[in-house]
């Protein structure tokens, strides 16, 4: 019976993921969708069904009314990473959200790795995340319980990225992976692994990038997390349009312009700031922190300090 349900679907058509998912022994090497569900195909040809679990009523009630009135989309989508069409700095209440569940309290640190680069501005884009030092092959695991949303490679620059939904409407992203171990529509809970580290799409280095998102906008997730302690910084988490203002359109044309103009692209040393680190170095000046290594006599992995120079060229 098994057998020929895998033929059946084989028929289907081929499947969007190629995966390193992998159950014992067993290595996935198809995943064909059915409506919201998912058949994982494995090596031995036996196969896995992955129901779709509904998240209506178990969301943030609150928050799904205010995203109702005001328009945003917040689809179960496998192909697509986020949707730009919502902007949460446009909220006009506070929203409550639970990030854990007080009495299981689950939460785990996605890597231990430090920290390279933060929320902030890198040259002339924003970056939306926390990168996480780590060597291609280290294993990652999903910081709270919810379900795989995307576990695919991104062609826009993440790479292999897994995307998890939690049970309050935020979702977790996991880029650059080298190998991807879990799938869409996958349930986990917080600890177990969904990948291992790498320096696949657009990435300067093997790091981890970590966002936090929720309908599709980016929040800063030291807000949530301490990553020097490795613990959850608070169980409970208010929500307010300036924390999302970064996301709006005319914040970026007017930041990013102001930015601009204040990169030399002529300079020959920088000078280390707060939260500077080699990787938004590099990106910076349009060099690589090979390059800038070997120009400094440095490694990668060393800690930068403030007021140090760092040659160019």
């Amino acid at each position: 019976m098994k057998q020929l349900l895998f033929i059946l679907l084989l028929a289907i058509g081929s499947a969007f993921l190629n995966s390193g998912y992998s159950q014992g022994s067993k290595k996935a090497v198809d995943t064909v969708m059915i409506g919201e569900d998912s058949v994982v195909l494995f090596s031995d040809k036996s196969w896995e069904f992955i129901k779709m679990i509904n998240f209506d009523g178990i969301m943030n009630a609150y928050l799904n009314s205010i995203a109702l009135d005001l328009g945003w989309q917040e689809d179960w989508d496998n192909h697509v990473p986020y949707t730009y069409d919502n902007d949460l700095s446009s909220m006009e209440d506070t929203v409550w959200v639970c990030v854990v569940d007080d009495e299981n309290n689950e939460f785990c640190m996605p890597h231990p790795g430090m920290v390279t680069s933060t929320f902030k501005y890198r040259g002339k884009r924003f970056h939306y995340g926390i990168d996480v030092d780590l060597e291609t092959g280290d294993t990652l695991v999903a910081a709270f319980n919810g379900i795989v949303r995307y576990a695919q490679f991104n062609d826009g620059g993440f790479g292999n990225l897994v995307i998890i939904r939690h049970y309050n409407g935020l979702e977790t992203y996991y880029a650059h992976l080298s190998e991807l171990l879990v799938v869409p529509n996958q349930e986990v809970r917080a600890g177990d692994v969904i990948g291992l580290g790498g320096n696949t799409g657009k990435s300067y280095g093997d790091h981890l990038h970590f966002e936090v998102r929720i309908y599709g906008n980016a929040l800063n997730p030291e807000e949530i997390i301490d990553f020097e302690n490795k613990t959850l910084k608070k169980n409970n988490l208010l929500l307010y349009s300036d924390m999302f203002k970064h996301n709006s359109k005319s914040y970026k044309k007017s930041s990013s312009s102001s930015k601009s103009s204040s990169t030399n692209s002529n300079a020959s040393v920088h000078v280390v700031t707060s939260g500077d680190s080699l990787y938004y170095i590099a990106l910076k000046y349009g060099t690589t922190v090979d390059k800038l290594c070997k120009l400094n006599g440095i490694k990668s992995t060393d800690i930068l300090h403030i007021g140090d120079k760092i040659k160019l060229k």
